[in-house]
């Protein structure tokens, strides 16, 4: 949908309400109590009623908008103008754009956004030939206790896989590699060990793939979750390019796109922020569908049904 078709299609707190209501009702409802389908939509409480054990449910239960105090009009326009653009909008922008008076608010709802991304691609895990890395991320956190305030910069570290497709003979090009990227998937660790890479990368992969990463000792434990694991130590740096072309593609972007959009991010929300780079860039050739898709993830199930990277 065209920009001006949307705002003039949605530019009222009603049309948004109906909006969301026939969204709801065509990816099917059912009493939460009884599980009855039989349900009753009550216009001025904004909820369905139902029919067996009179149990109400509000149009924004079981959503991303759950517990939420802002209007339809303000969640419906964040969807579109997350959707809209692979790079995003700040924070004080997305309140500029939707006309808030506070900047709390808009802040919260793309957190709460962001994890619905996270929960979406979270359904999924990479098969195939698989290149996974590390990656350390710029992260922030204000100095606890007595004192002014000062911001601590911290290393965020995250594993990082892209699945790979290997392209023919005739469609390569000259000085590209013989691959091109599919889906990334980027989770954030508390360390580097054994423990925590294969507990992050069980989640990331299946088992019947192919993994390919340096010879750092933190990996040896992907043996036991893959049916393929390699090793590739790279000694020159400019051959790196050629064995990791798109993981390491995947964490510049990832870093420029950080960096130059939100200038600094609080280390305790980073997966968030990765989580929305890697739902965009997994759905790159979805163009104008890409909205609907992020509404249905959004409906999909409540922000808090997820891990804790909220805060």
């Amino acid at each position: 949908m065209k920009i001006t078709d949307f705002f003039t299609q949605y530019g009222d707190e009603q049309s948004c309400k109906k909006f969301f209501k026939e969204k709801r009702e065509n990816g099917g409802i059912c009493c939460k109590q009884c599980g009855s389908v039989n349900l009753n939509w009550i216009e001025q409480e904004n909820r369905w009623r139902c029919k067996e054990c009179r149990h109400a449910m509000g149009l924004k239960h079981g959503t991303v908008m759950e517990n939420s105090n802002l209007g339809y009009k303000v969640w419906l326009w964040g969807l579109y103008l997350m959707s809209l653009t692979k790079k995003g909008f700040s924070a004080l922008e997305m309140q500029r754009l939707v006309g808030h008076k506070r900047y709390e608010p808009i802040w919260l709802m793309m957190q709460k956004i962001r994890i619905s991304m996270g929960n979406r691609d979270d359904k999924y895990s990479l098969d195939g030939f698989i290149e996974m890395d590390e990656a350390f991320f710029e992260g922030h956190r204000k100095k606890e206790g007595e004192g002014p305030a000062k911001e601590l910069d911290r290393q965020v570290k995250a594993i990082v896989a892209v699945s790979t497709i290997r392209i023919e003979d005739t469609e390569q090009k000259e000085h590209r590699p013989n691959t091109k990227a599919g889906f990334v998937k980027m989770n954030v660790v508390s360390s580097l060990s054994n423990v925590d890479v294969k507990y992050e990368a069980q989640k990331m992969v299946q088992k019947s793939a192919t993994v390919i990463t340096d010879g750092r000792r933190c990996y040896r434990g992907l043996r036991d979750i893959c049916s393929k694991h390699e090793e590739e130590v790279v000694k020159d740096k400019k051959q790196v390019s050629k064995v990791f072309p798109w993981v390491h593609t995947a964490i510049s972007n990832a870093k420029k796109k950080i960096l130059g959009l939100h200038h600094q991010v609080n280390d305790a929300y980073m997966q968030n922020y990765l989580s929305e780079f890697c739902y965009k860039f997994n759905r790159r050739y979805f163009g104008e569908s890409l909205f609907d898709r992020l509404v249905i993830a959004a409906l999909d199930m409540p922000w808090y049904k997820s891990k804790p990277n909220y805060g």
